[in-house]
């Protein structure tokens, strides 16, 4: 029996950034064997950090080995004909190939979906790029935040009498890459009936885009535009905010029933009950000034901590904004096991956060991100190339 869910299952990753490289770390962490084929310089995500000491390493930047444990690393210049060759040696013993050119340069370069399709029927040939391959804006650059901007995401994040605004991190790359790790699975079992690979391609904008109900679902519906407004959802179960309490911020979600009651308990003020802003939850709603004149005080007064257990032992889906340092240390992540440690070779033991899922039969595994170029020996042999070979490769600045 395989101790992990994709044992045997071989992916040539020639992405680079962020959104490919997630996607195929999901994939080497439940087990499938991935070789990471960069250019001579390395993945540009290398030179991004952040840093030990902060002093610049191929090797030793935070967001790479975020993105790229459990890799083998090949350094490979795909655009020479020599480095086609290599490519196609290992695409002959592949499952998946993920890519994230531009599109129509891997048809320039003769690896495009159609060249291969012929000469590798049973492979899963996956795209993940900003717009897609199709369409007037393929061809465009683009990354998280321009998929932000374009889905209609930013139009409705901030303040209504200001700009819009981003969220923080790269929502855009990890939600096309679990799309991209879903797809490219879905694809293998298609094959695993009819022996037949496909094409996946991936976008950054509608990966972001179907996410959103408050655009597209809201307007087709109902014709109506949701405005921005402060954090506050349009959703009637006000509050639904982020106040500041004595020690940080908390999240306050109320709710329509029994939160009358729920709400004048956890502020200690039982004839809040019965008073009609908090009875009527549209009239809470209109006048969210004069509830927020009674919540903000309270919550000031308190740690996050104790307004967090007191509000969900009444039921109230109350949580606490944490900072990196809290969320490291967090008692509910530590017990399920949420941040593995891995060895980095030069870095020493880091926490990495685990996968977003846990198996019984098939538990993920974990592992340090390669070194620039430290599997070409290995690989270059299982594909036929002795040691001349490769130097000769590496002279030409093919490997």
């Amino acid at each position: 029996m395989a101790d992990t869910a994709l044992e045997g299952v071989t992916v040539v990753d020639l992405s680079q950034g962020i959104a490919g490289p997630y996607c195929t770390r999901l994939l080497a962490d439940l087990g499938a064997g991935v070789i990471k084929v960069e250019p001579p310089e390395g993945d540009y995500a290398r030179r991004l950090g952040p840093f030990p000491g902060d002093i610049p390493d191929p090797d030793k930047g935070g967001l790479f080995i975020h993105l790229n444990g459990n890799k083998k690393s090949l350094t490979l210049d795909v655009s020479t004909p020599s480095g086609q060759v290599v490519l196609k040696k290992l695409l002959a013993k592949a499952d998946a190939l993920v890519e994230s050119e531009t599109p129509g340069r891997m048809a320039s370069l003769g690896l495009g979906y159609d060249d291969l399709k012929d000469a590798f029927p049973a492979l899963v040939y996956c795209s993940i790029t900003p717009f897609g391959q199709t369409g007037p804006y393929s061809a465009f650059r683009g990354n998280s935040l321009t998929a932000m901007a374009l889905s209609g995401l930013m139009y409705v994040t901030g303040d209504p009498d200001k700009e819009p605004l981003c969220t923080g991190g790269e929502p855009a790359e990890y939600f096309a890459a679990l799309n991209g790790w879903i797809a490219i699975m879905a694809a293998l079992e298609h094959r695993a009936q009819t022996g037949a690979g496909q094409h996946v391609d991936v976008s950054l904008l509608e990966s972001l885009g179907c996410a959103d109900e408050y655009n597209t679902v809201m307007y087709s519906y109902i014709g109506a535009i949701r405005k921005r407004f402060y954090s506050r959802h349009h959703i009637p179960t006000y509050p639904s905010e982020i106040f500041p309490c004595r020690n940080g911020y908390i999240v306050v979600i109320g709710g329509a029933t029994g939160f009358p009651l729920m709400m004048a308990v956890l502020l200690e003020q039982p004839e809040l009950e019965t008073t009609p802003m908090f009875q009527n939850l549209w009239l809470r709603t209109f006048q969210w000034q004069k509830f927020e004149e009674i919540l903000r005080p309270y919550l000031s007064e308190h740690d996050w901590e104790d307004l967090l257990t007191r509000a969900q032992e009444l039921r109230m889906p109350f949580a606490a904004v944490l900072d990196p340092q809290t969320l490291l240390s967090n008692e509910h992540l530590r017990e399920r096991d949420f941040l593995e440690k891995i060895e980095q070779p030069g870095v020493g033991e880091l926490p990495i956060p685990g996968g977003p899922f846990k198996m019984s039969a098939t538990p993920l595994r974990y592992g340090p991100a390669p070194g620039l170029g430290a599997d070409n020996s290995e690989l270059l042999a299982a594909s036929g190339y002795d040691a001349e070979d490769e130097r000769i490769l590496r002279e030409r600045g093919v490997a």
